[in-house]
Parts: structure tokens; C-alpha cells; sequence
């Protein structure tokens, strides 16, 4: 059917002449190609139609990923902060060891200031909201437990200050001639009661203060010789007796451990060494009980 054709001819001077040959195809073609472009159009329309559609989609898309990004920006700030916080917490930690005299406990990764990985945009904002309230209960955290450690240095603030204070120290090195309490007289004179220790050691060697304290006496006494006084708190002194010579003077703050003096056999005695008291509310009491073996 489509095979059949359509000749036409033209009369002339010349005679009969043909023009041409139109076959049925021919007419089908263009009707096919506009029937093509017609249904193009048609699929074409639906996205022309649905544009706005599409616009207002695309521009709700847009703000959620600025609010997203927004909320990485705070929570990578938040976590910038915490790592700061957790850094000087982790400093003070250190600062306690050195209170105690003891090596600063190692802080490990707690000063580190890491940056987490950001969540992606299409984890949803529930997770955003589920990061940031863990943020609110760590820093809650973080903040008491800056404040019980506050409170821990004030008190071993406290405690080392009393430690430093009451005469835990050995004033001298040396062995012990004779201890606290009734005796025999080293002078031949029946018995007595000895208020403090001797400590056996070479004229003139060094003799340190046994606590923290502020020198009250400094000088020479009757049967003690050379001697020092120095008062502590919690109403305790400590005597240095029978001195060569003293290297403190009268109101002096002295440290534990610091020298104050050479020991010697001055006053009332019986060779070098030296004579070693403490005293509580003004009544001599053992030292030994107080000293840190």
C-alpha cells in the first residue's frame, strides 16, 4: 500500500514530461514527525508545569543545608571549647600532683582538642539535636567535676600546709643517745626525765628546721647553750639545743628543710650532739611522734 505512487506530468511544447514521483510514504513521514514532536512537547509540558514545584523544593533543600551546616559550624565550636575545657582541667590535675609532692598524673588525651568528624546533612536534624544535648550533659559534667576538684585542692591545700607545718622532719642525722622520758642521769645524779631525744652526730653538722615555722628564739639559754626556737601552728615548737652556731634570727619565717644551724656541744653536756624538742601548748612531748621515719 505504502509502495504506490504518484506521478505527475507536465504537458508542453516538448511534449509530455514527467515531474515527479510522490509515493504514499512520503505523506506519512511528516505526519509521523509532527505526531513525534507533539508527544515531545506534551512530556516536555509536565516539567514546565511542575517548575515551580521543583523551584520551592529545591529551595527548601537549600535552607536545610544551611541550617545543617550551621549546626556543624556550633557543635565543631562547642567541641573546640570542650577540648580547651578539658585541657585546663587536665592542667589542674597536674597542678594537684605538685601539690602533693607527687609526679603529675599524665593527662592522656583529655587536653587534646579534637574536632569530631560532622555528621552528613542527611543524618537528619534529630541526630543534630541528640549531639548537642550530649554536649549540654558533658559540659554539666565537666563543670562538677571542676568543682569537686576545688574543692580537693583547697583541702589538700590544707593538708600539705598542715604537713609542712608540724615538725615531721628529722632535724639531723644520726642515732638516737637517748630518748623521751625518765632516764639516768647522764651526770651521775640518780635519775631525771629527759624532754626531748639526743641525736649523736659530729660538731658541726647541719641541722635543719623539722617543720615550717617562724623563729621565736635564737640565741643562748641556761644549760641548752646555743639554741633555737622556732613556734609552728597548732601550737607546737621544736628546740634545737646545744649549737655551735645558728644561721636564723629572731621572727624569721623558715621553710621545712631549711638549715638553721650547725649542731655542736655547747651548754650543759656531755660531747656533741644534738638535743632535739618538741613542745605542745608549751609541754614537751614526744617527738617521735611526730617524726616521719
Amino acid at each position: 500500500m505504502l509502495e504506490r505512487e504518484l506521478e505527475i506530468f507536465l504537458h508542453g511544447p516538448g511534449g509530455i514530461r514527467r515531474l515527479f514521483i510522490y509515493r504514499r510514504w512520503m505523506f506519512l513521514a511528516p505526519a509521523l514527525v509532527l505526531l513525534a514532536l507533539a508527544s515531545a512537547g506534551a512530556w516536555l509540558w509536565r516539567f514546565e508545569a511542575g517548575y515551580e514545584t521543583l523551584a520551592a523544593r529545591r529551595q527548601a533543600a537549600l535552607g536545610r543545608l544551611v541550617a545543617q551546616k550551621a549546626a556543624a559550624m556550633r557543635l565543631r565550636e562547642r567541641m573546640r571549647l570542650l577540648g580547651e575545657e578539658a585541657g585546663r582541667i587536665a592542667s589542674f590535675n597536674a597542678k594537684l600532683g605538685i601539690m602533693l609532692d607527687q609526679p603529675a598524673a599524665d593527662p592522656g588525651t583529655m587536653g587534646e582538642a579534637r574536632t569530631p568528624r560532622m555528621p552528613d546533612a542527611a543524618m537528619g536534624e534529630s541526630l543534630g539535636r541528640r549531639l548537642f544535648d550530649f554536649l549540654d550533659a558533658l559540659s554539666g559534667r565537666m563543670a562538677r567535676e571542676e568543682a569537686a576538684q576545688q574543692m580537693l585542692a583547697r583541702s589538700l591545700v590544707e593538708r600539705k600546709l598542715e604537713f609542712l607545718a608540724k615538725p615531721t622532719l628529722w632535724p639531723a642525722r644520726g642515732y638516737v643517745t637517748s630518748g623521751f622520758g625518765p632516764r639516768r642521769s647522764p651526770f651521775g645524779r640518780g635519775g631525771d626525765f629527759h624532754n626531748g631525744v639526743d641525736i649523736k652526730v659530729p660538731t658541726g653538722s647541719p641541722v635543719y628546721a623539722a617543720g615550717a615555722g617562724r623563729v621565736v628564739e635564737a640565741g643562748t639559754m641556761a644549760g641548752y647553750g646555743f639554741i633555737v626556737i622556732i613556734a609552728h601552728d597548732y601550737g607546737l615548737e621544736t628546740v634545737y639545743a646545744h649549737l655551735k652556731k645558728f644561721d636564723v634570727k629572731v621572727g624569721q619565717e623558715v621553710k621545712r628543710g631549711q638549715l638553721i644551724a650547725q649542731s655542736g656541744n655547747s651548754g650543759r653536756s656531755t660531747g656533741a650532739h644534738l638535743h632535739y624538742e618538741v613542745r605542745a601548748g608549751g609541754t614537751p612531748v614526744n617527738p617521735r611522734q611526730y617524726l616521719l621515719d
